[in-house]
């Protein structure tokens, strides 16, 4: 009787070792993945018997916010996605929300072109909160006046009635008119009393008529006046600069 052993030779082995990683981003940012964020940059590292380097990555489960597209085309389970596509930044999460969004993926190697089966890929998106900004525009504005005529102001000559108009990113409403300096002449004066530099006021203040300016009747001839201002919006509460 004769025994025949087969010997196979060593195999191939699939990864050992895949991690979990949490990438930030601000609200509303895209981030391109690289082949990083998927092997050295992972807690555990990516690992393979042999060292073989990464093939591809399987994505097994999505974010509940935001978009993962290959080419701009959204990201299925158990969508293959080779490393030459995340080398060239193909691979992009799209944020559309704030908060943290976890997703799982599975990676195989070069040399046994098998996924690990392991279940510790996982890829946090921490998206950070919207900040709401300043508004974006605010302009100049030219009233003219008869001698000794006063002027009652009104909110929209500091804000839809510049040039340019007054905007907000977000689209906020303005909300107050701070007086950065004052006329050479004249006094600005608010619900009967004078008007200090960086003295605030609502806009609902404005509109009620409580800014005034009244002109120094000992000044005849013609003669312009400046002063300068800045306004805020609801959202943010700052004011342009």
């Amino acid at each position: 009787m004769l025994y025949t052993v087969t010997n196979n030779g060593l195999q191939n082995g699939r990864p050992t070792a895949i991690g979990a990683k949490t990438i930030s981003l601000a609200f509303g940012a895209t981030h391109v993945f690289t082949v990083a964020n998927f092997t050295t940059e992972t807690t555990p590292a990516y690992s393979d018997p042999e060292n073989d380097a990464l093939a591809y990555i399987k994505v097994i489960s999505l974010p509940s916010t935001g978009t993962l597209k290959l080419s701009g085309v959204n990201v299925t389970v158990g969508q293959l996605i080779s490393v030459a596509n995340i080398t060239t930044g193909n691979l992009t999460y799209v944020s559309n929300g704030a908060g943290s969004f976890l997703w799982s993926f599975d990676a195989a190697d070069v040399g046994s072109n098998s996924l690990s089966g392991l279940t510790t890929g996982k890829i946090t998106m921490s998206v950070a909160v919207a900040i709401n900004l300043q508004p974006s525009s605010v302009g100049n504005n030219t009233i003219l006046l008869d001698y000794a005529e006063s002027k009652t102001f009104t909110s929209a000559e500091f804000t839809s009635g510049t040039t340019p108009a007054y905007a907000d990113p977000e689209g906020d409403s303005p909300s107050k008119v701070k007086i950065l300096d004052l006329p050479a002449d004249g006094l600005l004066i608010f619900n009967g009393v004078n008007v200090v530099v960086n003295q605030e006021l609502t806009i609902a203040e404005i509109d009620a008529g409580y800014l005034v300016y009244t002109p120094d009747l000992a000044i005849t001839t013609s003669q312009s006046l400046e002063f300068n201002f800045s306004v805020s919006d609801q959202g943010s509460g700052l004011f342009t600069t």
